[in-house]
């Protein structure tokens, strides 16, 4: 995870860029494009990708996921879709544990303003779309077109462009201000930090 200073430095360049630069969505993806790569390249999420992650770690990947979309969506103001998502396929592949007793994230970034919460979810709604592509590579796990333990990543299914679609139009209607950039953009590095901080130690979940 980048330390303070590093998303401080990231910040910074956003407001800076924001008093030039007309597009939003372009400064989001330059602010948070190191993080979003290195999520790429995350052990479990290139596992299904691959087709070859185990159960045990697939379950173990879902309830990391499941510990930090739960308190994520309390803070950013947003339904419980996701989470229940999780729910759902965690249940579904028959996982030892009980929800409740599943860790969860702790250090989730203080989305006090609406610009705030409006770039924490910039994180989710553009997981959804790599999400599709993810419940594809799931087949040999999961079995073809079995839809139990893979509702998370199928997510809006057919509905997920559309739903990019109406975020990004809520995007160019917010403010142009620096100031009001600025808390959008530190919003969504926040939350991309504290989601790569928590998914670090997903391996190490007992499974049992």
């Amino acid at each position: 995870m980048p330390g303070a200073a590093r998303i401080g430095e990231v910040i910074t360049l956003g407001i800076e860029t924001a008093r030039a630069d007309p597009s939003l969505r372009l400064l989001l993806r330059a602010a948070t494009q190191e993080v979003h790569d290195r999520l790429h390249r995350h052990a479990g999420f290139a596992a299904i990708q691959d087709a070859t992650i185990q159960s045990a770690d697939y379950q173990r990947l879902l309830a990391r996921l499941y510990g930090f979309y739960l308190p994520f969506e309390a803070a950013a103001g947003i339904g419980a879709e996701r989470s229940t998502w999780l729910a759902a396929d965690l249940a579904a592949l028959g996982a030892p544990r009980p929800l409740a007793a599943l860790p969860r994230c702790p250090h989730l970034p203080w989305l006090a303003s609406a610009h705030s919460r409006l770039g924490a979810r910039y994180v989710v709604e553009g997981s959804a779309l790599g999400g599709r592509e993810l419940a594809r590579s799931l087949d040999r796990l999961l079995g073809t077109d079995a839809m139990a333990g893979r509702r998370f990543f199928v997510g809006r299914g057919s509905g997920t462009g559309e739903a990019w679609r109406d975020y990004l139009a809520q995007l160019s209607a917010a403010p142009p201000e620096p100031a009001a950039r600025a808390e959008i953009i530190s919003g969504a590095v926040a939350t991309f930090a504290a989601f790569e901080d928590w998914l670090d130690g997903w391996s190490s979940l007992p499974n049992g």
